[in-house]
């Protein structure tokens, strides 16, 4: 066990030294990626805006308080399901005479639920306009609100919130972009270090010598600084 060990260290410091001893390569790699994700996270990915505006589900059959809040949370499901609809999308894009296709428009909103077992709905809409963000959000709430009043399987629903222009973008997370950049530039320099290690054959240690020709060292001559010979 304690060879095990002693043999786990020394292979641990052997990878330690190689990495020290190679740290420009790891440095360059690193510096590389970080220029490539700067420029692609402050360069290439444009900011988006978020607006949102909500829904409020109140069913009322007049069965009482209770039924009809479960009833509400139960419907909120249905609802989100209409939302991502292709009628709806069609309706978004003939209000605001839009060009988008019905997918490019349902990857635009994001529907959820409020906290919880909430009866409220929010529709965020994510776009590289703010104004545009805000134009679809509210008209999505509008949108659910009429067909809750002409499809008779579902009830009304209430507008909570409508959305507002956005002043600040909300993307992309670009500290987060650089954090990545940072990690995978570390790992691709570590990566780069070991490569040129093992295609590396050249004789450094002992170890390498044992290693190519199978056989035992039995002692090396260290090295020593010569003084300059005196002259006569």
């Amino acid at each position: 066990m304690e060879e095990e060990r002693n043999t786990e260290e020394i292979d641990l410091m052997e990878l330690f030294r190689m990495l020290l001893s190679r740290w420009y390569v790891v440095a360059i790699s690193l510096l590389a990626v970080l220029a490539l994700t700067a420029a692609y996270a402050y360069g290439i990915r444009d900011d988006v805006y978020t607006s949102e505006a909500s829904v409020l589900v109140a069913v009322d059959t007049g069965a009482g308080e209770h039924i009809d809040f479960q009833l509400s949370q139960r419907m909120v499901d249905t609802y989100t399901e209409v939302a991502e609809s292709r009628r709806v999308t069609r309706l978004i894009r003939e209000e605001l005479d839009l060009t988008y296709s019905d997918k490019f428009i349902r990857d635009m909103i994001d529907v959820r639920r409020g906290r919880g077992d909430s009866i409220v709905i929010k529709f965020g809409v994510e776009s590289q306009d703010p104004a545009e963000a805000a134009l679809m959000a509210n008209a999505i709430v509008g949108i659910m609100e009429d067909l809750s009043d002409e499809m008779e399987s579902l009830y009304p629903v209430e507008i909570l919130d409508t959305a507002e222009i956005s002043v600040l973008p909300s993307g992309p997370n670009r500290p987060l972009f650089m954090a990545v950049g940072f990690v995978l530039g570390g790992m691709v320099g570590v990566l780069v270090v070991f490569g040129i290690e093992f295609f590396d054959r050249s004789v450094k240690s002992t170890k390498d010598l044992e290693t190519k020709l199978n056989l035992r060292v039995l002692g090396t001559i260290p090295e020593y600084a010569m003084d300059k010979e005196v002259e006569e």
